[in-house]
């Protein structure tokens, strides 16, 4: 029998340790934006190249997403399955047709079947999208106020399916925000207005026009998409 020495852990390894920890415990809560280089350095007590090759780690195992000229975010609190990097690497109009076989079907449930607490967080989270101030939130509060249209679902399936599909959701709407040809000023008034007749129709209980709101919602950028693949 050969036994191999036990050698201590290396301050990289240590880092992203830390790292997990923190993004675990909810420290950093999934869209939260990480210190840069300097003061993550300065906080885990490690050289900049240590930080930096723990953070690489960890966008390798889909924890962490590096969004250019912006910043790096949480983007999971555990690594990521094999599907999630799959659905990650998948085209943003395969992500969007994807959105629409699964929300258009949340959004008539959510007329159905919602709730008082439900109609409360429906608002709350349309509130905070309309506050969201930059492109990073406004990403998090979409697809949190998408969360709480599948939750009002109240179909345990169709939630789980959701929460596979959130890391890929949240990086191709990152991607389209970023694109001012595919998200142009106008389609974003359009897109806050269908948002709006969304939790309305909720609301009130009609589930045709919960479909019909969610369609205006995604059918006209998977149109884009379709028209100029190259996202």
């Amino acid at each position: 029998m050969t036994v191999r020495p036990i050698h201590h852990s290396s301050l990289v390894e240590q880092a992203v340790a830390e790292l997990r920890r923190l993004i675990g415990e909810g420290e950093w809560p999934v869209g939260t934006k990480l210190p840069g280089e300097v003061e993550l350095s300065r906080q885990l007590g490690v050289g900049r190249s240590t930080s930096r090759e723990a953070v690489r780690a960890l966008i390798a195992d889909g924890q962490l997403r590096a969004q250019h000229g912006s910043g790096t975010y949480v983007s999971s609190t555990t690594p990521v399955s094999e599907l999630d990097r799959r659905l990650l690497r998948a085209a943003v109009s395969d992500v969007y047709e994807v959105r629409v076989a699964l929300e258009v079907e949340a959004g008539r449930l959510a007329a159905a079947r919602r709730t008082p607490d439900d109609i409360e967080a429906l608002r709350a989270a349309l509130g905070a999208r309309d506050r969201a101030a930059d492109r990073a939130e406004l990403v998090e509060a979409d697809v949190a106020l998408h969360r709480c249209v599948v939750t009002a679902a109240h179909n345990p399936v169709l939630s789980h399916l959701f929460d596979t599909f959130q890391g890929a959701l949240r990086q191709a709407a990152t991607q389209l925000l970023a694109d001012a040809e595919l998200h142009p000023p106008e389609h974003g008034r359009r897109i806050d207005d269908a948002h709006r007749d969304l939790v309305q129709a909720i609301v009130a209980g009609d589930p045709d026009a919960a479909v019909a709101a969610t369609r205006r919602n995604l059918d006209r950028t998977l149109d884009h998409l379709r028209a100029d693949p190259a996202p």
